[in-house]
């Protein structure tokens, strides 16, 4: 690239578009260069010496871009190489007259600031130029002809005419060609690291699952060792609780686009899991009103918590003698919110614990809160019995980072 052909090397706090805009601004500059050189031959050739002197004098000033590149310098270099590009071309029209197509050399200029200056860190330079270029051109057309130094020989003017109309085509027809190269290298080299991170960060989804795995068991041996009831339930709420950050990792791990939950995939292996572990008497009816419902990763595993502790909850609290357990779950998007709800068929929340302290209403409250969301507890409205927990979350994407 540009900076190893001036031998420069990249200092390890430049930006990124900053390399960008030395690449660019480089490259540019050669081929301004180069196209300076074939002009002041040909000119000469066809007897035409009136603009020698400004020839020589703007391959000068184009050093002078590569010696401000080099002490990084980098805005004033790709201002520098505009307002040569400018003046050379507004002398050129007034000793060339307009009738030289000699404007036409704008066109591959305009190029130019719009390649270089084409990012939004650089957006103000674009609209700084483009206002330059406005009056540069404006007055070359209006005032331009009262400034003609001399009259040109009408073999001169049919010669650049035809000269300057083929060669502008052919400038921006280079500039276009190595603009685009330029591009393409540059989107392999985003593609390359956009997959590194995607690969570095499914293979840390994948360690953190393995590892959480690795808790779970050691809670299952424990649990199998233990003759306490007691303790037996209580590591069993922690067995639940790991697998359940477990989950949103391998479901991160194995999707389609890493660092990401759906939250279909996840709710499902998730019931199945608190079925198992409670012997799956039990009808869990879910739905989600979209099968593309993405979660970001740090609104997933406080909600898989969340999820897991009322499943769970409904499993233990809710069972009635003779009747069988029937949870429904749904899961909808209003605008940019998402909102959950849970009720069962058991014997609903006494209203003197919807604000009680145990541990399970405690930790979703604190989740809720860790994530912005809303939570009521309370009980089916239709009469019928049963709790009825809702929560919602307000703008829930708006952390979400896909790679696809």
């Amino acid at each position: 690239m540009i900076s190893n052909k001036l031998g420069l090397k990249w200092p390890e706090t430049i930006l990124e578009w900053e390399k960008e805009l030395v690449q660019k601004v480089g490259f540019l500059s050669a081929i301004g260069s180069f196209n300076i050189l074939v002009c002041l031959i040909v000119f000469n050739l066809i007897g035409f010496s009136a603009l020698n002197s400004h020839f020589f004098m703007v391959l000068g000033l184009s050093a002078c871009i590569f010696i401000l590149i080099r002490f990084r310098k980098y805005i004033i270099a790709s201002y520098l190489f505009f307002a040569i590009g400018v003046y050379i071309l507004g002398v050129a029209a007034i000793y060339m007259q307009l009738e030289s197509n000699v404007l036409m050399y704008f066109f591959p200029l305009t190029l130019s600031i719009v390649q270089i200056y084409g990012r939004k860190e650089l957006f103000r330079h674009l609209i700084v130029w483009g206002f330059i270029y406005f009056l540069t051109i404006s007055f070359l057309v209006i005032f331009g002809p009262k400034y003609y130094p001399h009259t040109m020989k009408p073999e001169h003017l049919s010669i650049l005419k035809i000269f300057n109309g083929l060669f502008a085509f052919f400038c921006g027809l280079m500039q276009i060609t190595v603009i685009t190269w330029i591009n393409i290298k540059q989107e392999e080299q985003i593609r390359n690291v956009v997959e590194e991170k995607r690969l570095l960060l499914a293979e840390l989804y994948h360690r953190v699952k393995n590892n959480l795995n690795i808790v779970t068991s050691l809670i299952n041996i424990k649990k199998n060792n233990s003759s306490s009831q007691e303790v037996i339930d209580a590591l069993e709420d922690c067995r639940g609780r790991v697998y359940s950050m477990a989950l949103v990792h391998q479901q991160m791990y194995s999707g389609s686009r890493v660092g990401n939950l759906n939250m279909m995939d996840y709710l499902v292996e998730l019931i199945r899991n608190v079925e198992h572990a409670f012997g799956g008497d039990a009808d869990v009816m879910l739905e989600v009103d979209s099968k593309e419902l993405i979660l970001p990763i740090s609104k997933a595993v406080p909600i898989g918590l969340i999820m897991n502790e009322l499943i769970t909850n409904s499993y233990k609290h809710a069972v009635l003698p003779g009747q069988k357990l029937v949870v429904n779950i749904h899961v909808f998007q209003l605008g940019n919110s998402l909102q959950i709800e849970l009720s069962d068929n058991g014997p609903g929340i006494p209203p003197d614990r919807s604000n009680s302290n145990t541990l399970g209403f405690e930790l979703i409250r604190s989740l809720c809160e860790q994530i912005d969301a809303g939570v009521i507890f309370g009980n089916n409205r239709s009469g019928k019995p049963g709790a009825l927990i809702q929560i919602k979350l307000i703008d829930y994407r708006s952390s979400s980072q896909i790679l696809s």
